[in-house]
């Protein structure tokens, strides 16, 4: 049975504000252990002065977009090629049924309006600060970039596949779409220089793509 957590919408938008503990917790936690201010912390995580802003914004919007029209690609991928030729369609069947899903239920204007709006304010920026931004830049400094890659988008998908909240077989029917789409981002705050903007923008519009089409 797919978990429905946008069947009201105004419990869809406080759990949405609950993000900020992404920004929150790490850095707190992370001063605590290194001695450094949370401001520090902060900054580190990639919320920095940025130059070249123009260029980032545009490269956000231009890969939320395009990432946007190549999903369907990619879940016909990893979803209907890969796993449903593996462990055919009645294991598809039930890992789509145990999904999550964040789609509100008849929401009215201001209620969208409320959740692009925080789709650009929190989701995208607290989620990349804690997925790229805290991960990526703390096990760059003991991997490489495609190590600490790698483990940022595993840590991103079970995120949005918990296994103790959704069955095993969800978990590996959306695992590669996951997956991708937090490779991708990474790659996109990696080459802007460790910078947020670019794949907090490119996260947002994706979500409100999915949100609004």
């Amino acid at each position: 049975m797919v978990i429905q957590l946008g069947e009201n919408p105004w419990v869809l938008i406080g759990l949405t504000l609950l993000e900020v503990l992404f920004i929150i917790l790490p850095a707190f936690i992370s001063s605590k252990i290194e001695r450094k201010s949370f401001k520090e912390e902060a900054i580190e995580m990639g919320f920095q002065k940025n130059e070249n802003i123009f260029i980032k914004i545009i490269g956000g919007i231009s890969f939320g977009v395009l990432f946007y029209f190549s999903v369907g690609l990619i879940i016909i991928l990893f979803r209907n090629m890969i796993i449903g030729n593996l462990l055919g369609s009645e294991f598809l069947t039930q890992g789509q049924e145990g999904a999550i899903s964040t789609t509100p239920f008849q929401p009215d204007l201001i209620q969208i309006a409320v959740l692009i709006v925080l789709q650009i304010i929190i989701i995208g920026p607290c989620e990349e600060a804690f997925f790229r931004g805290f991960i990526i830049k703390k096990l760059k400094k003991k991997l490489n970039s495609a190590y600490s890659t790698i483990i940022s988008s595993i840590f991103f998908t079970f995120y949005h596949l918990p296994p103790f909240l959704v069955p095993i077989t969800t978990v590996i029917t959306f695992f590669g779409y996951y997956f991708t789409f937090g490779v991708f981002l990474a790659i996109l705050f990696i080459y802007f220089d460790y910078s947020l903007i670019p794949c907090s923008i490119a996260h947002s519009c994706f979500n409100i793509f999915i949100l609004i089409v």
